[in-house]
């Protein structure tokens, strides 16, 4: 099969950064895996760089069976944009493709997505999409079993990726070129903005050190790669996996820094001392807010004393940090706004910055939101803003306008979302 993986533009207007430009590791998986049984993968990364393939006849020229869209909620109206075109196709007979859906809004609000979409694949995407290619799936809506064993997926597509304008560096390391990596799934947390439970599940699986080092250790040979930056939810989650890799990258004398995105209590000193040794040189932490009432109620398990103690060590091993914090959050007072201001300066973190709440369906406090009527608006994308928003950003973001609402609540959303 010709297989054509794709992604939306992002849009001009957002309430979260679009500006990171690095490879799609979660469609990189799936295309591998594509790659190692037979089929032709192609890939167009509009969120890179847009471009109207669809209309210059892309589907037709490279004689596409089938197209994979992922979908996430802040570029859902580029996704529809992209339906439409390709399903116009079909109508007037010019491609007679299938069309497939994947990504996290394909999870969390597939209700939204046009009924003329063959297959919606929720969840992990290996296992459905091979179905898909074979042809042995007849239902619409696929989601199969988690994956026991992430060892067994292959490497990511880097010739590929590495044949396109990524972003190779990272600010908080002093090398390039930097490759980012995701060596784990889920999350046992019960952060109730975040909505990478209701995609992913709680159940966690990831990568063994081994796994983790073979293919650093590809990278390095075969692209020149001298530092891995780990974009994943909890890196540390499992601390004998993080012992041993680290023990292991000292044993290989693997010439390569590297950082973890992570939670203060899921690091201690000895820890954070072995990180350091095998070349950790910065920490990405959600430290999402200074008041204690208020990470309880985002049910974040942490408490700010661990919060201080983490950051204090880190400053004591030279291990840089970064800091995010969280305000506007429903039934924040402005006390505990102050609050987080407060513990922002006190951390004193490498970079540190401040994101103005919008809720992400269908997230917990989303759900909260809606329930208690707190919102302003709920844009086209379904995103929920709440009330004093823009007077947030004005305070936060400089008044950008693009972290602004961009549209009014309409009865359309109310039914879609």
């Amino acid at each position: 099969m010709n297989i054509l993986f794709t992604t939306p533009a992002a849009p001009h207007q957002s309430p979260f950064s679009t500006d990171e430009k690095r490879p799609p590791l979660g469609i990189g998986s799936i295309m591998s895996l594509l790659r190692e049984k037979g089929h032709q993968v192609l890939f167009v990364d509009n969120y890179l760089q847009p471009t109207p393939f669809i209309e210059k006849g892309y589907l037709q020229n490279n004689s596409i069976d089938i197209v994979g869209i992922y979908a996430n909620t802040i570029c859902y109206q580029d996704v529809v944009r992209m339906l439409n075109k390709m399903e116009t196709l079909r109508r007037k007979g010019l491609w007679n493709g299938k069309i497939m859906v994947g990504g996290p809004h394909a999870t969390v609000a597939p209700e939204t997505l046009p009924p003329f979409i063959d297959c919606i694949v929720q969840g992990e995407g290996e296992t459905a999409v091979l179905e898909i290619a074979a042809g042995t799936v007849r239902e619409r809506v696929v989601k199969k079993e988690r994956i026991p064993d992430l060892d067994g997926l292959p490497f990511q597509p880097w010739d590929l990726f590495t044949g396109l304008p990524y972003d190779y560096s990272f600010q908080s390391l002093e090398t390039k070129p930097v490759f980012t990596m995701n060596t784990s799934r889920g999350c046992p947390f019960n952060c109730t903005f975040c909505s990478v439970g209701s995609i992913w599940g709680k159940r966690y699986t990831c990568f063994s050190a081994e796994r983790i080092i073979a293919e650093i250790e590809y990278l390095v040979t075969d692209f020149g790669a001298t530092g891995i930056y780990f974009r994943e939810d909890n890196f540390t989650l499992k601390k004998d996996r993080v012992i041993e890799f680290c023990e292991q990258l000292l044993r290989k004398n693997l010439p390569l820094q590297w950082m973890c995105e992570t939670r203060v209590d899921t690091l201690d000193e000895s820890l954070l001392t072995l990180m350091k040794r095998a070349g950790c040189e910065a920490l990405y932490i959600g430290v999402e807010s200074g008041s204690q009432r208020v990470l309880e109620f985002l049910k974040k398990g942490i408490s700010v004393e661990q919060v201080e103690k983490i950051f204090h060590l880190c400053h004591a091993l030279d291990i840089k940090t970064c800091a995010s914090f969280i305000v506007g959050i429903p039934t924040e007072t402005d006390t505990e706004r102050a609050q987080t201001i407060s513990l922002k300066e006190r951390l004193q973190a490498t970079t540190s910055w401040i994101n103005v709440f919008v809720g992400i369906p269908h997230s917990p406090l989303y759900e909260y939101v809606l329930e208690n009527h707190l919102y302003e608006d709920i844009d086209a994308c379904g995103l929920v803003y709440l009330k004093g928003h823009n007077q947030l950003v004005d305070q936060f973001y400089r008044g950008d306008p693009t972290r602004k609402i961009p549209k009014r609540f309409g009865s359309h959303m109310k039914k879609a979302f």
